[in-house]
C-alpha cells in the first residue's frame, strides 16, 4: 500500500495527537489513584512538558529528524513513543506502596514522572519535525492535530471505564498506529529513506498482545494504591471520574473508597445507620419532609432520612461509578436502597439541580466524603468545591421552606471556615443576626454546622441539644454559646461584609488561616493559606510537606516548569551561538540579512506568550464550562472536545493569509483575546451562575458560546507565527514551539497559584496580559513574503514553493525538501 506524503503527515500527526491526550488523561487517573488527586493536575502538565522537550532537542539538534530521513524518523519515534509508554505504565503498576510525599519519596516519584513525560517527549520531537518541515501546511496540520487530540478525549471517555492503566495502553497502540502512518508516507518517493517496518510492527503488535492479554488475564492491577490492607478489598472498578474500591463488610458496613481522599460507608440492609452529627435535623422536624441529601455515596445519608421517617427523599450523586456500584454488586447488600419507593434518585451535579428544581425542603444534608486525613494534610486545596461557595450556600438556602434546615459537614479543621462562609450567606440573604440562626455538633473528628433562615427557637435550641447528648456528641456551636472568640466575631450582628469579618478575625485572633468565605470565583474551600504568608509557608519544605502537601506539589511543578523554561531557552542560544561560529564567511553576510527581519527574540517572546495566555485562559474557561455542563462524568471530555476543535477550526482559517500579512493579523488577534479576557474577568463568573438556572440544551449552547470564539482566536496564533517564524527561518521553528509549551506548563502551575489566592478573574487577567504582550512581540515577516495561502501555489512539505529554491536554515546551511505530493 502506497500513500501520499501528506496523507501520511495528517494521519500520523492526527495519531500522535490522539494517543498523546489519551495518555494524558489516563495518567492523570493514574497518578490520582496512587499519589492524590493534586497529582492528577500535575500529570495533566506531562505533555506541554514533552513537547516543550522535544522541540528543544530537535533544535539543538535537527539530525534528529529532517529529510530524507524525516518521515523514517518520525516512525521510529512514534515507535519508541508506544514502547516508553508501555514502559512507563509498568512502572507505576507495579511499583511498591509508598505514602507522598513522605522522606525518601520524592525520588521514586521524580522517576515517576520521568519516565511518563519520556513518551510525550518522543512524540513532541515527532511533530515539532512535522512543523519545522511541513510549515507551509501548517494550517490543516493544526486542525488535524487539534482534531485528533479531540478524538483522544472522546476516546478516553470511554476507554477510562476498562480502567486507567487499559486506557493507557490503548494509547500505545495509537503511537503505532502513527509510526504506521509515517512508514507509509517514507515508501511513497524516490529518495526518501525507509523507516524500520519491523520495528513499528513490534510495538504495533506488543500494544495489542499486552491489552488482549490484560483482558484475558488481568496483569494491570495498581499494586501501589494506598489501602489499609489490600487483603480486604472485595470490588474494585475504574470509572470515568477515578477508582472505586469497597472493603469487605464488617460490623454491618463495607467501605467504599472514591480515588484516595474520598471514602463513604455501605451498610448493610438490617444494619441501623449509626447516628452522625448531620442528622440533628430530623431532631426538630422528625418524619416532616421533604429532604434533600447532596452527595448520595454509600446511601449512609439517605438510610437516616428513613429512618427517621422520611416520605420523601431527593438523592443527588454525580458520580454514576458510585451508582453502578450501588446499583449493581451492592444492590442486594443495601437493600435497594436507591430503588426504594421514598427515594428519587438524581443523577447529575448539586448545585445545578438546587438552581433548577422549583421545590422547596424541610432538611437539606451535604455530608462530606472527604477523608480526615486529606483535610489536615492540605491534599485538597485544589479541589474546586461547588457547593461550598457563597453562591453555592446561597442556592441552598433559597431552596429551603421557611422553617427548614440546611446541614453541612467537614472535618473539624474546617469548621471555622465553615461557619464564616455559612454567616456570610445567611447575611446575603438577609439575615441580620446569623449567631441566632446557626447550631453545630461534632464526632469523629467531624463537625455538622445547622443553619436556618429563621431563627432557632428555645425549645429548638434544647431540641438539638438533648439529640447530642443522646448521641454523646460534643456541641461546638450555639446561639448562646459562640465557643471561641474566633466563632464569636465571626458570627456577631455588627459584622457588616463577610470579607470585612474575615479580616477583622485575621488581625484580632491572629489566625493562621484564611477564613475569607470562598466565592464561585475562588472556589477552594480547603485552601486557607493566608496571602500574606504565602511567601513563609512556601520558604518552609518541611512544614509544606507536612501540612501542604497540594501546594508542595504545585511549588515544584512551578520550579521544574520554570527551570525547563530557563533552559529551553539557554540550551537551544548556545547551539546558535555555536552554529554561527561553524559558519563560512560568505554564508555570514546572507545569513544575517535573512534573519534580521526577525529578531529571534521576538518570535521566541511570541510564541512564550501565547503559550501563557492559552494555558491561563484554559484553566479559567474550562471551570466555567465545567460547570454549566451538568454531564456527569463526561464534563471533560465534552470541554475539551469543544475548545480543541474550535482552535484547530481558527488555525485552519488563517490558510489564506499571506505571510506579509500575518504579522498585522496576529497583532489584532492578540489584541482581541486580550479585550475577551478582560471582559470575562468582569462577567463570566455571574454569567456562568445565571446559565445554571437554565434546562440543559441551553447550558450546553451557553457553555459552547463562551469556549468557541476563545478557541478560534487562540487557535489562529500558532498557525499565523509559524507563517511569520516560517518566512524568515524555519530552523527556528522548533525552538519557539518549545518556548510555546514551556511557557504554557509554567502558566499552568503559576495560574493555578494565582487562582488560589486571587481568584479566576485575576488568572483572565494574566491572560489578558499575556496576549498584550503577545500584540506587542508579534515578529515581522521577511520582506517580500506576500504568498497568499497553501491553495495558491504548489508546496512541498519542505516549505519550499514548486520550482523555487529552498531557503536557507538558520545555520545557512541549504535544507533538504521533500518531493510534492497531492492531499489524497
Amino acid at each position: 500500500m502506497r500513500v501520499p506524503q501528506r496523507s501520511g503527515l495528517f494521519s500520523g500527526v492526527a495519531a500522535l495527537a490522539c494517543a498523546s491526550v489519551l495518555l494524558e488523561i489516563s495518567l492523570a487517573r493514574i497518578y490520582a489513584a496512587l499519589f492524590g488527586e493534586i497529582h492528577a493536575f500535575l500529570a495533566l502538565s506531562l505533555s506541554l512538558v514533552g513537547a516543550g522537550v522535544g522541540g528543544a532537542l530537535l533544535y539543538v539538534v535537527p539530525s534528529l529528524a529532517r529529510p530524507p530521513a524525516l518521515f523514517a524518523r518520525m516512525a521510529t519515534l512514534a515507535a519508541l513513543a508506544s514502547g516508553a509508554t508501555l514502559a512507563a505504565v509498568i512502572l507505576l503498576a507495579h511499583r511498591e506502596p509508598l505514602s507522598v510525599p513522605a522522606p525518601g519519596s520524592l525520588p521514586w516519584l521524580a522517576l515517576c514522572y520521568a519516565a511518563s513525560t519520556v513518551p510525550f517527549a518522543l512524540a513532541g520531537l515527532a511533530l515539532a519535525a512535522a512543523i519545522r518541515h511541513a510549515a507551509p501546511e501548517m494550517p490543516r496540520l493544526y486542525l488535524l492535530d487539534l482534531v485528533g487530540g479531540a478524538l483522544g478525549g472522546l476516546a478516553a471517555a470511554g476507554a477510562l471505564r476498562a480502567g486507567a492503566p487499559r486506557a493507557a495502553l490503548a494509547a500505545a497502540i495509537f503511537f503505532a498506529v502513527a509510526g504506521i502512518f509515517f512508514y507509509l508516507g517514507s515508501r511513497c518517493c524516490e529518495g526518501e529513506e525507509r523507516a524500520p517496518g519491523g520495528l513499528v510492527a513490534t510495538f504495533v503488535l506488543g500494544s495489542f498482545v499486552l491489552l488482549a492479554g490484560d483482558v484475558g488475564a488481568p496483569w494491570l492491577r495498581l499494586a501501589g494504591i494506598r489501602r489499609p490492607s489490600p487483603d480486604r478489598t472485595e470490588h474494585e472498578a475504574w470509572t470515568e471520574r477515578s477508582l472505586i474500591s469497597v472493603d469487605r463488610p464488617k460490623a454491618g458496613a463495607a467501605l467504599m473508597r472514591l480515588g484516595g481522599a474520598a471514602a463513604s460507608p455501605i451498610l448493610d440492609a438490617k444494619t441501623t445507620p449509626p447516628p452522625q452529627p448531620e442528622d440533628m435535623a430530623y431532631a426538630l422536624h422528625k418524619d416532616q419532609g421533604p429532604a434533600l441529601v447532596v452527595g448520595a455515596g454509600g446511601g449512609r445519608d439517605v438510610r437516616a432520612a428513613l429512618k427517621a421517617g422520611q416520605k420523601d427523599v431527593v438523592a443527588v450523586e454525580g458520580d454514576r461509578g458510585v451508582l453502578e456500584v450501588m446499583r449493581g454488586r451492592y444492590a442486594a447488600f443495601s437493600g435497594n436502597l436507591f430503588d426504594k419507593p421514598e427515594v428519587h434518585l438524581v443523577v447529575g451535579d448539586g448545585r445545578s439541580f438546587a438552581r433548577r428544581t422549583p421545590l422547596l425542603f424541610r432538611n437539606i444534608v451535604i455530608p462530606s466524603a472527604d477523608t480526615v486525613e486529606a483535610s489536615t494534610t492540605g491534599a485538597l486545596a485544589l479541589s474546586e468545591s461547588r457547593l461550598h461557595t457563597l453562591e453555592g450556600v446561597g442556592d441552598f438556602l433559597s431552596r429551603l421552606l421557611p422553617e427548614g434546615t440546611l446541614v453541612l459537614t467537614r472535618a473539624d479543621a474546617d469548621f471555622d471556615r465553615l461557619l464564616s462562609l455559612v454567616t456570610a450567606a445567611l447575611r446575603r440573604a438577609g439575615v441580620a443576626a446569623p449567631k441566632d440562626h446557626l447550631f453545630a455538633c461534632s464526632a469523629a473528628q467531624r463537625t455538622a454546622l445547622l443553619a436556618r433562615r429563621t431563627p432557632l427557637a428555645r425549645e429548638d435550641v434544647d431540641a438539638l441539644r438533648r439529640h447530642c447528648r443522646k448521641h454523646r456528641f460534643s456541641e461546638v456551636l450555639a446561639p448562646d454559646r459562640p465557643a471561641t472568640p474566633v466563632r464569636s466575631l465571626l458570627v456577631a450582628a455588627a459584622a457588616p461584609t463577610a470579607p470585612a469579618a474575615a479580616a477583622r478575625v485575621a488581625e484580632g485572633a491572629a489566625a493562621e488561616a484564611d477564613l475569607t468565605p470562598p466565592t464561585d470565583d475562588r472556589p477552594f474551600f480547603a485552601y486557607t493559606v493566608p496571602a500574606r504568608r504565602l511567601p513563609a509557608v512556601l520558604g518552609d519544605v518541611g512544614a509544606l510537606r507536612a501540612g501542604h502537601t497540594a501546594l508542595f506539589a504545585l511549588a515544584l511543578l512551578l520550579a521544574v516548569g520554570a527551570v525547563l523554561s530557563a533552559l529551553g531557552v539557554l540550551l537551544p542560544a548556545l547551539a546558535a551561538r555555536r552554529r554561527r561560529g561553524r559558519l563560512a564567511p560568505q554564508d555570514v553576510g546572507a545569513r544575517a540579512s535573512t534573519a534580521s527581519s526577525t529578531p529571534p527574540a521576538r518570535a521566541l517572546a511570541f510564541f512564550a506568550a501565547i503559550g501563557a495566555g492559552f494555558a491561563l485562559v484554559e484553566l479559567a474557561v474550562f471551570r466555567h464550562a465545567l460547570l454549566l455542563l451538568d454531564l456527569p462524568a463526561h464534563e471533560l471530555p465534552a470541554v475539551l472536545v469543544i475548545l480543541l476543535v474550535s482552535a484547530g477550526v481558527g488555525g485552519y482559517l488563517t490558510a489564506r493569509v499571506a505571510p506579509g500579512a500575518a504579522t498585522a493579523v496576529s497583532a489584532r488577534v492578540a489584541e482581541a483575546l486580550a479585550v475577551a479576557a478582560a471582559l470575562s474577568a468582569v462577567g463570566l463568573v455571574p454569567l456562568a451562575r445565571w446559565g445554571l438556572g437554565l434546562g440543559a440544551f441551553p447550558r450546553a449552547l451557553l457553555a459552547i458560546a463562551i469556549l468557541v470564539p476563545f478557541g478560534v482566536l487562540a487557535g489562529s496564533l500558532v498557525p499565523l507565527g509559524v507563517k511569520i517564524v516560517d518566512s524568515v527561518s524555519s530552523a527556528l521553528l522548533p525552538w519557539c514551539w518549545a518556548l510555546c509549551a514551556f511557557a504554557g506548563a509554567t502558566a499552568m502551575a503559576l495560574g493555578a497559584l494565582c487562582a488560589l489566592n486571587l481568584g479566576y478573574s485575576a488568572l483572565l487577567l494574566g491572560a489578558g496580559l499575556a496576549y498584550l504582550l503577545a500584540a506587542a512581540t508579534v515578529p515581522p515577516a521577511a520582506a517580500g513574503a506576500t504568498a497568499a495561502g497553501d491553495d495558491e501555489r504548489a508546496v512541498s512539505p519542505g516549505g519550499a514553493a514548486a520550482g523555487e529554491p529552498p531557503p536557507r536554515d538558520a545555520a545557512g546551511a541549504q535544507p533538504e525538501t521533500l518531493e510534492a505530493a497531492p492531499i489524497a
